[in-house]
C-alpha cells in the first residue's frame, strides 16, 4: 500500500515535469502561431507553470508526512489555558463597542470551540490545564460534558504575570501522568488508533518567555509520539516593540514537531475567532499548515 502511494506520487510528479518541459511548450508554438499568439501563450504558460510548481511543492511536502489513516477517530484534547495577564487595561473590542479582557476573550473562544467540536463529534473529550503564574495545574479531567468544561474555565480567575519565564516541563509531566498516548506499531500505520491526543495551548502573556524542556525525557517521549499533536494560539499585546512577543513566538515554535498549527494574534477580536475556527480541523484529516487554503472557489 505504501509502495502504491509513492508510485502514484511519482506519476504525478513525472506529469508535472512533462508539463513544465520546454520541449512541450516549443512544440506547441511551432504550428504556425502568430507572434502575438505565441507571446500570449507563453504568458499563460508562465502562470500555469507557477501553479504547477506550487502544487508540486505541496505534493512533495505531504510526502514528508507519515502515512497515517485519514480517519476521524476520537480526539482527546488537552486545553492549556493561560490565565495570566501583563496589562490589566488591555482589551479586545468588537465593532459594536463591546469589550472583553484577554482572559474573558480566551474563555469566549473556548466556549465556541467546545460546542463546535462537540457538535462535530460527540466522542471528543476535553481536559483543562491552567497556566498560572506559579506553574501549571491540571484543572479538569477528560470529559465530553460541555457544561462541566464551561464551568471549569469560568472558575479560572485571571492573575497578574510577575515572572520573566514560564517552564513548560510541568505541563508535560501532567500530560504523561494523566493520559496514555496510543503508539503506532511497525506494520500498522494504516490501522486507525483508538484515539489521538492533542495539546491546544492558548498563551496570553507578552513579557513571559516560555522555557521549553528540550532535555527532559518526558518532553522528548511525548513529542516523539506520532499520535500526539500540539497546536498553539498566541494572543499578545499590540505593541510588540515594547514587549517580548517575538521571543515568545520563537520559543513556542519549538513545541512544533512539523505537524502543528501555530497562530498569533494581537488584540483583534475578529482574527482571534478566525484562528480558533481554523483549529477545529481533525489533525489526521488536515494538510500541513503551510498548504492550507481558506479561500472560497477554485483558482483553476
Amino acid at each position: 500500500m505504501v509502495h502504491d502511494r509513492f508510485s502514484i506520487y511519482s506519476i504525478i510528479i513525472h506529469t508535472f515535469q512533462i508539463m513544465e518541459s520546454p520541449e512541450t511548450v516549443s512544440s506547441s508554438n511551432s504550428h504556425g502561431a502568430s507572434d502575438s499568439d505565441s507571446r500570449q501563450y507563453e504568458d499563460t504558460s508562465v502562470l500555469e507553470n507557477e501553479d504547477v510548481k506550487e502544487i508540486q511543492e505541496q505534493v512533495l511536502a505531504n510526502l514528508e508526512k507519515p502515512n497515517l489513516p485519514n480517519v476521524n477517530v476520537p480526539e482527546k484534547i488537552i486545553v492549556c489555558l493561560d490565565v495570566c495577564y501583563d496589562n490589566p487595561n488591555s482589551l479586545y473590542r468588537f465593532g459594536d463597542g463591546t469589550t472583553f479582557s484577554p482572559i474573558n476573550m480566551l474563555k469566549r473562544i473556548l466556549d465556541f470551540f467546545f460546542h463546535t467540536k462537540h457538535a462535530i463529534s460527540k466522542k471528543t473529550e476535553f481536559a483543562l490545564i491552567t497556566l498560572q503564574d506559579a506553574g501549571a495545574c491540571w484543572t479538569q479531567n477528560f470529559t465530553s460534558n460541555v457544561k462541566d468544561l464551561i464551568s471549569a474555565i469560568d472558575y479560572a480567575h485571571a492573575e497578574e504575570a510577575t515572572s520573566d519565564t514560564f517552564d513548560f516541563e510541568k505541563v508535560y509531566e501532567l500530560i504523561r501522568h494523566h493520559i496514555e498516548i496510543p503508539m503506532m506499531k511497525p506494520g500498522e500505520s494504516l490501522l486507525p488508533p483508538p484515539y489521538i491526543v492533542r495539546l491546544l495551548i492558548l498563551y496570553g502573556r507578552s513579557n513571559c518567555v516560555p522555557v521549553i524542556p528540550h532535555e527532559d525525557p518526558c518532553f522528548q517521549y511525548i513529542r516523539s509520539q506520532i499520535y500526539f499533536y500540539t497546536d498553539i494560539l498566541l494572543a499578545h499585546e499590540d505593541d510588540c516593540a515594547t514587549h517580548k512577543c517575538d521571543e515568545i513566538y520563537d520559543a513556542l515554535q519549538d513545541l512544533d514537531n512539523g505537524y502543528s498549527y501555530v497562530f498569533e494574534v494581537s488584540r483583534n477580536a475578529t482574527k482571534i475567532h478566525d484562528c480558533i475556527a481554523k483549529l477545529l480541523a481533525h489533525p489526521l484529516q488536515r494538510p500541513l499548515q503551510k498548504n492550507t487554503d481558506y479561500s472560497f472557489g477554485s483558482r483553476y
